[in-house]
């Protein structure tokens, strides 16, 4: 490689490490005091195919998660409860007022997309702290129902109200379009990573997810 060839590619780097921060900005989290060129530079020139870009989404996606659950929990904590168990105990009440007799932990699987081992583990907790019980299925012996109590009725009204109130107060930045928008794009994000993983549409109850189609 000759200096000048070298001298190309150093300024081919710069440029695409400029286009990306007018296009996307500095991060909200981090130390912006930190050469972000530098770590670029070194990762373009490890791996000339990286999609700078694709990484800033992944990166703010995770932050993202990590900032609403810990943001939503905190209405939670007084009650024991978690999102999910929050809305374990709401699927049942739905159940409940519908004058269904419960859900059985593999419907509560599908309902939260969640394993069944997680679901286990969270029914587990839900049913030592008194909001649900777990009874013998009358017509079928081997499985489970999973039922609502009064405790975990009135956890669930006592917590969902300040939460969804928390939440709308959260969203009302962006208007209708936007949240639109916004569902539909980390909806096709989460068929790109199900077309890379195919067993993880298994967790879901979206017929378009289980057969990876858009």
């Amino acid at each position: 490689m000759n200096e000048n060839s070298g001298n190309d590619e150093g300024r081919d780097l710069e440029e695409r490490i400029a286009r990306h921060m007018e296009e996307f900005g500095h991060p909200a989290f981090g130390d912006n005091r930190m050469p972000k060129s530098l770590m670029f530079k070194s990762l373009m020139s490890y791996h000339p195919e990286v999609d700078l870009g694709a990484l800033r989404i992944v990166r703010e996606v995770g932050f993202t998660h990590a900032l609403l659950m810990v943001s939503v929990e905190e209405h939670l904590r007084p009650a024991g409860l978690s999102w999910s168990k929050l809305f374990i105990l709401l699927w049942l009440r739905a159940m409940q007022d519908a004058g269904e007799k419960g859900l059985n932990p593999s419907e509560l699987s599908g309902r939260l997309a969640v394993t069944r081992n997680t679901v286990s583990t969270l029914l587990g907790g839900l049913e030592h702290q008194g909001y649900v019980t777990r009874e013998l299925a009358p017509e079928d012996k081997r499985r489970f129902v999973i039922r609502l109590t009064p405790a975990g009725r009135d956890a669930a009204e006592r917590c969902s109200a300040p939460l969804f109130r928390h939440v709308h107060t959260l969203f009302s930045l962006m208007d209708h379009e936007q949240c639109v928008l916004l569902v539909g794009l980390l909806t096709q994000l989460q068929q790109a990573i199900i077309r890379d993983r195919p067993e993880l549409a298994a967790r879901s109850t979206y017929p378009m997810f289980r057969r990876g189609e858009e």
